[in-house]
């Protein structure tokens, strides 16, 4: 028995063993790979996704990976099967590829409840469903990075926007740029705050540059 119990423990300890615990572990927690790991499902109202205006180009641009698929329509909420099925999409293309990987940008951590047909009003809004995310216009939600060719990309970026909802556009480290709600973002340059001094000086600034003439420091000694 003892010789067992060792057995098993040195068997956990081996690499495949890890790997095959923390596999079934991640089974049995999360279902699938785009499920949070929330123990309780917050049930939250449907929502809008708002178009960005105030300057924000945060998730606009690529990160990780050399191409991607940016959202280029009205905000939507994608689902978490349809995330999967586009990435199954795209792997039947480039898990053959030797060192490309997929960057998914993407966190679906809204709960969507659902009520049955012809149900009574009250009562609450219903079980738990499915896990879905809400993306606004102009955000990145799948990545490539790797050598690989750019047509090769460009396809499967291109099956997997068939797979979900919306306008998408490919975009690439050469071609990319920040993106603010529809349009494309202007960069702007910095304000020089001494030049807008000097245009329109304060009395701080006056005394400031006073100070620093010669004639000043002779009257100081």
């Amino acid at each position: 028995m003892d010789s067992l119990g060792s057995l098993f423990s040195t068997f956990r300890r081996s690499t495949v063993g890890q790997s095959l615990v923390s596999a079934v572990f991640t089974q049995v927690r999360h279902g699938h790979q785009y499920a949070p790991r929330y123990a309780l499902q917050r049930k939250q109202f449907k929502g809008r996704v708002p178009i960005r205006t105030g300057g924000s180009i945060k998730g606009t641009m690529l990160e990780f990976g050399n191409y991607g698929l940016r959202l280029r329509s009205d905000g939507v909420r994608i689902s978490a099967s349809q995330m999967k099925e586009a990435e199954n999409v795209m792997m039947r293309i480039i898990r053959p590829l030797h060192g490309v990987k997929l960057y998914p940008r993407l966190s679906t951590n809204v709960a969507v409840c659902t009520k049955g047909n012809e149900t009574r009003m009250g009562k609450g809004k219903g079980p738990f469903d499915y896990w879905a995310v809400r993306v606004a216009t102009g955000r990145i939600l799948l990545e490539i990075g790797g050598e690989l060719h750019e047509q090769v990309a460009r396809e499967a970026l291109r099956l997997a926007a068939s797979k979900l909802p919306g306008i998408y556009e490919y975009v690439s480290k050469k071609s990319q740029g920040p993106v603010l709600g529809f349009e494309k973002a202007q960069p702007q340059m910095p304000e020089n705050a001494f030049e807008r001094l000097a245009e329109n000086p304060s009395k701080d600034y006056r005394v400031r540059e006073l100070s620093k003439s010669p004639n000043f420091a002779t009257y100081r000694r």
